[in-house]
């Protein structure tokens, strides 16, 4: 039968490894700016709206028929 017996050096330079990957993940998220959230703000242009007027005249047009 085995016994755990828990070696408090290995355990303490385990603890110390978390703390300071916690507290380098936290300098991390503190020093970066967050992106602004505001639903006004343009990031980029919108695209150029396309013309309406050549889908209308495609549609009137005689040159296109329906399959018979």
């Amino acid at each position: 039968m085995m016994v755990f017996r828990p070696d408090r050096t290995s355990d303490d330079e385990k603890h110390r490894t978390i703390r300071d990957a916690v507290a380098h993940g936290l300098e991390i998220l503190r020093s970066t700016v967050l992106p602004s959230t505001f639903l006004g703000r343009k990031t980029q242009e919108p695209f150029p709206q396309e013309d309406e007027e050549p889908i209308a005249r495609w549609l009137t047009s005689k040159e296109l028929k329906p399959p018979k």
